[in-house]
């Protein structure tokens, strides 16, 4: 294992959903890791996920970022891309839980890894949220380079419900549980009611975060059938389902995807 873990950005983060943000002066404690398990064409993070944009952090270092996003009063400590360097995380938490750190813990993820790495994040991790891509294995072939994408999201899913159980949205904030994400791919409406779907038959009553924020980045140009915006038509037609499976948790607004375009050269990507 290295004793190094490779990051892009650190600092109060707005844009998840408001229960894991809570009020303008709060914020998630937002840690952006570089790479990434997946290598999704469209990836809007692909500075970080592919361009190994960031820096190297010592396990320790990575608990006194922790340990400061607490002083900063975030209000949880949001771990973006975390699958690739999970051993170096689980050290740094077990050692900032050792000086103090008391803030949920968030795993955010896009729910490709294994049932024996999530169990290793037992009892350390407090809120997960996987972004269930596809059901369509062809297609995550296609764009994420995957050819089991469904199977494990599956199974990965599970065990973090069997972990932590599911987010309450009740409270204007979340200190446990999953909630699952799905973002929308143009022309591929399709895949997502079979994932919506899935969510409905194996995971009922786990709170769901509809994206439309989709936006052709990094390779999508070589993809014709992906290299545009979602159209709010084909918008309409997911969400319709979306509340025929009377599914709940988050709609997101059609048209805030460039909000959702950060530049990890800049010191603050969001701004």
């Amino acid at each position: 294992m290295q004793e190094k873990v490779k990051i892009a950005w650190q600092g109060k983060h707005f844009g998840e959903e408001p229960v894991f943000v809570g009020t303008e002066k709060q914020g998630a404690g937002g840690i952006f890791f570089s790479g990434c398990n997946l290598h999704c064409v469209f990836c809007q993070n692909y500075q970080i996920s592919q361009q190994g944009v960031g820096r190297d952090y010592t396990i320790e270092q990575l608990a006194e970022i922790m340990l400061g996003l607490q002083k900063q009063e975030a209000i949880n400590i949001d771990l973006v891309s975390p699958t690739i360097w999970w051993q170096q995380i689980k050290q740094a938490i077990i050692l900032a839980r050792q000086q103090g750190l008391t803030l949920p813990i968030v795993w955010n993820s896009n729910a490709q890894e294994s049932v024996l790495l999530l169990q290793q994040m037992r009892g350390l991790v407090d809120i997960y949220l996987p972004d269930f891509k596809y059901a369509d294995d062809i297609l995550a072939q296609q764009l994420s380079a995957s050819g089991q994408y469904s199977t494990l999201a599956q199974l990965a899913i599970a065990e973090m419900l069997q972990q932590v159980g599911t987010a309450s949205l009740d409270k204007p904030t979340s200190t446990k549980g999953v909630l699952i994400r799905h973002l929308i791919i143009p022309n591929h409406l399709d895949n997502s009611k079979k994932v919506l779907q899935m969510i409905h038959d194996h995971f009922s009553g786990t709170p769901v975060s509809l994206m439309s924020q989709y936006y052709p980045c990094y390779q999508a140009y070589l993809i014709p059938e992906i290299n545009r915006l979602l159209t709010r038509a084909e918008y309409q037609e997911v969400l319709d389902y979306y509340q025929q499976l009377n599914l709940s948790g988050f709609e997101q607004e059609y048209g805030s995807g460039k909000f959702f375009l950060p530049d990890f050269t800049k010191k603050n990507p969001f701004q």
